[in-house]
């Protein structure tokens, strides 16, 4: 992380901080999402965002006044995190555990479920050790210093496969249940709203807060990721007809008490 220094015309000096991340250039989509993601998060300072690659490396800049260093940097922090729980974490279990019989669908739900389910302790973990004191290489990172937190994945996935030979699909919905209830719940509530092939949702922080669209979604593996995501307390499900949804089906079947499905008669 750099300093940059600008004059106004009336002499107010403005200190300037940088942080620089990178990666390889075929893991450039890291940094785009990245991009995405945080640059809405900035706009409570201004703040300038700039991207290029060379031959082997992409870089992502983020240049913003000095005062603001300790938010901004726990806004980037946050989403390298939310990128390593949500996809990274969710690549690497898929490596180690084989699917011996389940559903796509349950499946990769399962999955899904082993990489959220402990995220207080792998966020903890990644907290103490991203720092911007230079530019911040994501695949070093992820690589290397990761190498501590990936043995508990390991374990985790040594410890699930040595049980699903014998698991059939419902044993996989019953263990993903079990899961479900022992997750720390993130949102009060969840409101999802099926319009014709595409899934449009909301989340509500508390009791009293604001609706807020957080994704749009067209399949139901995506639907399905980003209620785990949240793990909310409540879901509410709007559908425009009474058709059944393999998807609204599945998550009233893991989240049991907690789903309410409203239709159009």
């Amino acid at each position: 992380m750099g300093k940059i220094k600008f004059s106004a015309y009336y002499s107010i000096e403005v200190i300037m901080r940088e942080v620089a991340l990178a990666a390889r250039t075929k893991n450039k989509e890291i940094l785009s999402f990245l991009h995405t993601s945080i640059q809405p998060k900035l706009n409570f300072c201004k703040s300038i965002i700039t991207n290029y690659s060379d031959n082997n490396f992409a870089y992502l800049l983020f240049a913003f006044d000095e005062a603001f260093t300790s938010q901004v940097e726990k806004i980037i922090r946050e989403n390298i995190i939310e990128y390593i729980e949500n996809s990274y974490k969710v690549e690497y279990l898929k490596q180690k555990i084989k699917n011996p019989a389940a559903d796509n669908l349950t499946f990769e739900t399962y999955i899904k479920v082993l990489s959220v389910f402990d995220k207080s302790t792998d966020k903890s973990a990644m907290e103490k050790i991203i720092f911007f004191n230079q530019t911040f290489f994501i695949d070093s990172f992820l690589e290397f210093r990761l190498l501590p937190l990936k043995k508990h994945w390991d374990n985790l996935a040594e410890l699930s496969s040595d049980n699903l030979t014998a698991f059939s699909t419902e044993t996989f919905v019953d263990v993903i249940k079990f899961l479900i209830n022992t997750m720390e719940n993130n949102i009060y509530k969840v409101k999802v709203i099926c319009d014709e092939d595409k899934f449009k949702i909301y989340n509500m922080a508390n009791k009293n807060a604001k609706v807020n669209k957080v994704a749009e979604c067209e399949d139901d593996l995506e639907l399905v990721s980003n209620i785990l995501n949240s793990c909310p307390n409540y879901i509410d499900v709007y559908l425009n007809s009474q058709n059944n949804n393999q998807a609204v089906s599945f998550l009233s079947n893991i989240f049991t008490n907690r789903l309410k499905i409203y239709s159009k008669s």
